[in-house]
């Protein structure tokens, strides 16, 4: 209990941190979604209504503004905090999963699709807010907590991460493994019945929209002379939260399970 970090306790900044992934998680899912999707959604990349990069941000820049008071330097400072920390995060999400989960790619004065200036300045308003008024009232809230219940906060939010992450992480593995099931099954059934593809992406391609079957209830069915393979709702998670989410290995077949999805919210809006 004696060691800090921005003058918490460890199980206090837990509870913070987690409090913080909760409110970006919040703005996410409702009002940046109303914006960009003019629906609420379900943003985070875990399962959970939470999202960590909004912690890890939150506290990185309190940490390096503890003795600034300048409002343009502290928009400054976490302006850049954020873009250092997403941009890190988007590439190795990438190297880690074959996947890009959001793309700036259409704003101006981007890098490589992972930042841009518009998003960072937004963030780095974000980081005022922060440091003015919600990082003083979640003071006195945990203030207010007794050392027991900083424990069992602390702790509980701990467990509720680890376990979310490591259903996340297997999750996108199992999406990654069942695409390439799908991806080397096609490529073996092609060269043993027809000649060698001589353009493997653009005939996975046709042969995907002419061969294999999509079928959708509460999963998604793919099914093909012989080959099932059921995709989860936990494993498709990541399209549904993520309009731009792309597939850098398997781009195909996870647009085609994307488009299985909008078709099946079109026919019930119908």
């Amino acid at each position: 209990m004696n060691y800090e970090i921005i003058g918490l306790d460890i199980f206090s900044l837990l509870f913070i941190m987690m409090s913080y992934s909760f409110m970006g998680w919040a703005y996410e899912s409702s009002i940046y979604s109303l914006v960009e999707q003019r629906k609420f959604m379900n943003r985070g990349y875990f399962l959970g209504p939470y999202c960590p990069i909004y912690s890890v941000v939150s506290i990185t820049s309190l940490y390096l503004l503890q003795d600034i008071n300048s409002s343009l330097k502290i928009v400054i400072i976490g302006a850049m905090t954020c873009c250092v920390i997403e941009y890190v995060t988007s590439y190795v999400l990438e190297k880690l999963f074959n996947a890009r989960y959001w793309d700036y790619s259409e704003y101006p004065l981007n890098i490589n699709g992972r930042v841009s200036l518009i998003s960072s300045i937004f963030f780095g308003l974000a980081v005022l807010l922060l440091v003015k008024i919600v990082h003083p009232f979640m003071l006195d809230v945990v203030g207010k907590m007794s050392i027991n219940m900083r424990v069992v906060a602390g702790t509980l939010s701990l467990a509720i991460f680890l376990i979310d992450f490591i259903v996340t992480t297997v999750s996108m593995m199992n999406l990654n493994k069942k695409c390439k099931d799908i991806y080397t099954y096609i490529d073996n059934y092609v060269d043993e019945k027809f000649e060698k593809m001589t353009d493997k992406t653009k005939e996975r391609k046709r042969f995907l929209e002419e061969n294999f079957k999509f079928e959708k209830k509460t999963d998604i069915q793919v099914n093909f002379a012989g080959l099932t393979k059921r995709f989860k709702e936990n494993e498709t998670h990541f399209l549904r939260a993520f309009p731009t989410f792309k597939s850098t290995k398997y781009s195909d077949l996870v647009e085609k399970i994307r488009a299985v999805y909008k078709n099946k919210r079109i026919k019930k809006e119908e």
